[in-house]
């Protein structure tokens, strides 16, 4: 029982930041994370998104099958000092927004007019924590509008 006791005390005691990123089971989709001196910064990231379901598909309107589209934001973090906690300079970019992964569907599957029964995932890659990529998967059902 003290094992057990002792073990769980070292896991809190463990800071944040040495646990892992975001190691929480569920994603959080918004803007890419930075810190220390922020040199530059432009980056979207999706916050919410409206879908329609099957049930709002307008009648008559032709299905075109499953389609996904994805956008990503970029981040690099450089330490200035040998400390790994230490100052960092660092910048964003990119769109990883809803809105330019349904464009990227629309340029795939250009006669799309709408889509439905949408999933989103999120993907992050990270190298050291110094170079990061965290895109927007989105995968729905399309239609076309009737002819």
């Amino acid at each position: 029982m003290r094992f057990l006791l002792a073990a769980v005390l070292l896991g809190l005691s463990v800071p944040a930041g040495a646990r892992g990123e975001n190691d929480e089971d569920t994603a959080t989709p918004g803007l890419i994370p930075s810190g220390g001196l922020m040199l530059y910064y432009d980056s979207k990231g999706p916050l919410s998104f409206v879908t329609m379901t099957p049930r709002d598909v307008p009648k008559g309107a032709r299905q075109l099958g499953t389609v996904s589209g994805s956008s990503c934001q970029h981040g690099l973090s450089v330490p200035v000092t040998g400390n790994v906690r230490g100052t960092s300079v660092s910048g964003a970019y990119g769109d990883g927004s809803f809105l330019q992964a349904v464009a990227h569907i629309k340029k795939q599957v250009p006669e799309t007019t709408g889509i439905y029964d949408v999933r989103v995932d999120q993907r992050v890659f990270s190298i050291l924590g110094i170079y990061r990529k965290q895109c927007t998967l989105v995968t729905a059902r399309a239609f076309a509008a009737a002819n």
